[in-house]
């Protein structure tokens, strides 16, 4: 079990924010230890942290946890700086030293010593990833989120009859014949209608070659010939959303998708 220090300013856990950042490092595994400093009240950084930053059996990395007002402050860097110098004359270029952001830093402001090295923002989703990897001296595990082969968003259109305009594009490759289906009880309610045009900008008027809607079986199908792709989208305009939409190739299933609502 990796076992990591927090250095961070006791202000900067008046919510709890460091708190929940160790109990979070714990439940993924490893071993945390806290360690609170107050320059202001004459509590130097480095004497704080030399004992266990020496030795490799107290620390496998050390976290420095920073804000805006932190490290704006002279002492404060001078500080960072300082204990950053010690620790790597310590235990060397390889010992991981992490700074890590409670919010978003102005770049300035960032020790060039950890701006070199590895800073983690607690926005980032992988944020416990990043850290633990640089602990334990392994490739991060980037949790990678499956993208879809199309690209569908919802416009939302005032002072229009029509409510929202549904944009499709495939991210590669071609669309056509195109169709987009619903289902035939919501055709009423829904009133769809089909157009092409650019993507990202929501289209009413043109031209659409080998139009044509209707039933089949429990669907209202709309189709159409004009190609989708990565740079044209089809807008499926109504007036309220369907609770489904099928879209893609027509006549091709493997190239078709399903989306609810």
């Amino acid at each position: 079990m990796s076992k990591i220090w927090i250095t961070y300013n006791w202000k900067d856990n008046e919510d709890k924010d460091v708190d929940f950042i160790a109990q979070e490092l714990i439940n993924a595994g490893v071993e945390i230890k806290l360690d609170r400093w107050n320059i202001s009240a004459g509590k130097r950084l480095w004497s704080q942290i030399e004992t266990f930053i020496k030795s490799k059996e107290e620390s496998d990395a050390w976290i420095l946890v920073a804000t805006n007002n932190s490290l704006a402050s002279e002492p404060c860097k001078e500080e960072y700086a300082y204990a950053l110098d010690r620790a790597l004359h310590n235990r060397g270029e390889d010992f991981p030293v992490i700074g890590l952001f409670l919010n978003s830093i102005n770049e300035d402001l960032i020790p060039s010593g950890i701006k070199t090295r590895l800073y983690v923002s607690i926005t980032d989703p992988d944020w416990k990833e990043r850290i633990i990897a640089a602990a334990e001296k392994r490739s991060i595990e980037i949790s990678k989120t499956n993208i879809t082969p199309y690209y569908l968003k919802v416009h939302t259109v005032v002072n229009r009859d029509m409510q929202f305009a549904i944009e499709m594009r495939p991210r590669a490759g071609v669309w056509a014949p195109f169709i987009a289906a619903i289902p035939k009880e919501e055709k009423t309610m829904v009133d769809p209608q089909i157009m092409i045009g650019p993507r990202n900008i929501p289209t009413r008027g043109g031209m659409l070659v080998n139009y044509s809607q209707g039933e089949s079986m429990d669907k209202w199908i709309s189709c159409a010939g004009n190609q989708a792709t990565p740079t044209e989208s089809y807008f499926l305009w109504c007036k309220v959303l369907p609770s489904s939409l099928i879209f893609g190739v027509n006549d091709n299933s493997s190239l078709q998708f399903l989306v609810k609502f």
